[in-house]
């Protein structure tokens, strides 16, 4: 009871005017991004080393919500938010930027009151540019060619997935193959989340191997990440319900050579992020190699300000060092 208080708690403290930024102006407007490193001293005590942390912002009534984020190339990124936009970063530079004219909207209406905007997970395919989109109140998964071209599907394992905890997850895999997580359970008090891997592309009509992914106590997987070597960063949120809610994020890696069907694939935790900067909804990771040793890199993580005032919309680097 004293959960479900603090939850409807949380539900008023959101509506728009009280906690939540009241969203304003069109979809087409054009937006003007500016990325501002933080001055403040950020303790991310871990193995991994903290090399910057910025905040994104910008005046566009439709901006913020990031929850995917994929490599694009050696100095970029793509992010996704859950109001169904797209942004490019270019990190050529000494500080990441927004690509002016690239915040574009790739949402659609589906029947007369339904939107697709809830985009939660991205993944790409260097070779063509290719991009797939996960959204999570549909549980559907498209294709977005770089003619702009789009191919939709549903995949049936995922039709009893939570649409407020479906694929919050999706990685395409050096050998072609797709990684789909669910951010929830099955059904309450399990500890574990549905999870599939495709053997190719998961727009493409096929069966699947389902098995399931041990996550730890509290934490739900929101992103991934292959790494050089095959093994996978998957990016963990815990969130405590009050106002504001309180979040806490892990990293946790994975190898899925380990991945049977029907079985529990299970992570460990390599690095945690919380605190007063850190304490941020982390709901995107990207790993982009070093062009000099490929099984170093650059660590990116990207937070969903969930359109609160007291939530920010951070970029984060870390150094990954294989």
């Amino acid at each position: 009871m004293l959960r479900l208080l603090l939850l409807a708690l949380v539900v008023v403290g959101l509506a728009p005017g009280t906690f939540l930024r009241s969203v304003t102006g069109l979809r087409s407007d054009s937006a003007v991004v500016t990325v501002t490193p933080l001055a403040e001293a950020v303790d991310a005590p871990g193995p991994l080393q903290l090399t910057g942390i910025w905040e994104l912002e910008s005046a566009h009534g439709w901006f913020g919500g990031f929850s995917a984020l994929v490599t694009t190339g050696p100095d970029s990124l793509l992010a996704g938010s859950d109001r169904g936009f797209l942004v490019d970063l270019d990190l050529s530079g000494d500080r990441p930027a927004a690509v002016p004219g690239s915040f574009r909207y790739v949402g659609r209406r589906a029947g007369v009151r339904k939107e697709v905007i809830d985009l939660e997970a991205l993944a790409r395919d260097p070779a063509t540019g290719t991009v797939w989109m996960a959204f999570e109140n549909f549980n559907l998964i498209e294709r977005l060619a770089p003619d702009g071209t789009r191919t939709g599907r549903m995949p049936p394992e995922m039709a009893e997935w939570s649409d407020n905890s479906g694929p919050e997850t999706m990685e395409r895999l050096a050998d072609g193959r797709f990684l789909v997580l669910a951010e929830g359970p099955e059904r309450r008090g399990r500890a574990d989340r549905p999870a599939l891997l495709f053997a190719g592309d998961p727009v493409q009509p096929s069966v699947p191997l389902a098995f399931r992914f041990a996550a730890a106590p509290g934490y739900d997987p929101v992103d991934a990440a292959q790494l050089p070597d095959g093994r996978v960063l998957i990016l963990l949120r815990r969130v405590e319900y009050a106002i504001p809610a309180r979040f806490d994020t892990a990293i946790a890696i994975a190898d899925p050579r380990a991945i049977q069907e029907g079985e529990a694939w299970r992570a460990r935790i390599v690095q945690r992020l919380d605190g007063p900067v850190l304490g941020e909804n982390f709901e995107g990771i990207a790993l982009v190699p070093s062009p000099g040793d490929a099984a170093r890199g650059d660590l990116w993580l990207i937070a969903d300000d969930n359109f609160s005032v007291f939530q920010r919309s951070l970029l984060v680097r870390f150094a990954w060092d294989g």
